[in-house]
């Protein structure tokens, strides 16, 4: 009898522990919770197996298309160092017209500055001209006054408005143009030697050609002569290697009228291309937000000097056959 009390005790027990205690199940429960677990298991095994092999698999086609687009992009894209240039490449084509109708009013203001400097410089040339020949300076040898002039040629072309006070490269400025115009006295004693006239044929002619290559560059196409920059570049480090060339042959070997002419007549037609190219160069640069107008004056003033010696050694010529 206290057998089956104390069982039945024990069952009660076991029953109230079953239903109480969340740690005592049957073992149907046991199952299931096992069934439960096995699942969570293998869907996070599962799930863990998915995403490793995830990389493996190829990718979608929008996510492809979007890859390749990003690859297209970086080869057909240029460099983002000179992103302006590029820029101002593809307006420039989709400009129509001349570039004159292409010119903003900035632009036709800072053309207006930089020949006011430009018709400035000519005038202390001709100024500092007169003034070596009427003093022993005109005894000098027009390869001193030309390599002086290097040196304000070099402080311009190195030095900015933006670091520079305009009063310094405007002396820069009127020391090149002046040591410019005491190298070329000797040549002009001599023409007016030999005939008054020279000397205002070769600046009539000079600025002939020097208007006419401007107005050919502004009804040209824009950036049409920027085109040409490599080959006169190219012409003139041939021009130079030929001058250097030319030291070295007597004045009675037969190759000495040979390379004269070329460097006579190829430098009248070089840097009669350069003012077509400078002028355009000046507005590209201008429109680029370069607006320094003593350098783009500098340019200019060069090849007005250079055509203007040249026009007079062929009249030169001329009046001596």
């Amino acid at each position: 009898m206290s057998f089956l009390c104390s069982n039945s005790i024990l069952r009660r027990r076991c029953l109230t522990l079953s239903t109480k205690s969340p740690l005592a199940k049957s073992p149907l429960d046991w199952a299931c919770a096992r069934r439960q677990f096995s699942s969570r298991f293998s869907s996070r095994k599962k799930k863990v197996e998915v995403l490793e092999k995830e990389p493996e698999q190829p990718a979608s086609p929008l996510r492809g298309n979007y890859y390749e687009q990003q690859q297209q992009q970086q080869t057909t894209t240029p460099s983002s160092a000179f992103p302006s240039y590029v820029d101002r490449d593809r307006d420039r084509e989709q400009q129509t017209g001349s570039q004159y109708d292409n010119l903003s009013e900035g632009t036709v203001a800072h053309m207006r500055k930089v020949y006011g400097t430009l018709t400035t410089g000519i005038g202390i040339a001709a100024g500092a001209s007169m003034f070596a020949m009427a003093t022993p300076l005109v005894t000098m040898h027009p390869l001193i006054p030309s390599l002086a002039a290097m040196v304000p040629l070099m402080g311009i072309m190195y030095t900015s408005k933006h670091t520079h006070g305009d009063a310094l490269r405007s002396g820069l400025f009127a020391a090149f143009t002046g040591l410019s115009g005491v190298a070329i006295a000797p040549m002009l004693l001599f023409a007016l030697k030999v005939s008054p006239m020279v000397v205002p044929q070769a600046l009539l002619i000079t600025c002939g050609i020097f208007g006419s290559m401007t107005a050919l560059s502004l009804w040209a196409k824009p950036g049409a002569t920027l085109r040409w920059g490599v080959p006169l570049g190219g012409g003139m480090l041939m021009l130079m290697a030929l001058g250097m060339g030319s030291m070295f042959v007597p004045v009675t070997s037969a190759w000495y009228p040979l390379l004269h002419s070329v460097q006579l007549y190829g430098g009248l037609l070089l840097f009669t291309a350069y003012v077509a190219y400078d002028t355009q160069n000046m507005i590209d640069e201008y429109e680029m937000g370069v607006d320094d107008h003593i350098k783009h004056a500098t340019d200019l003033f060069i090849d007005f000097k250079v055509i203007f010696t040249r026009v007079m050694s062929i009249l030169l010529m001329t009046r001596d056959d």
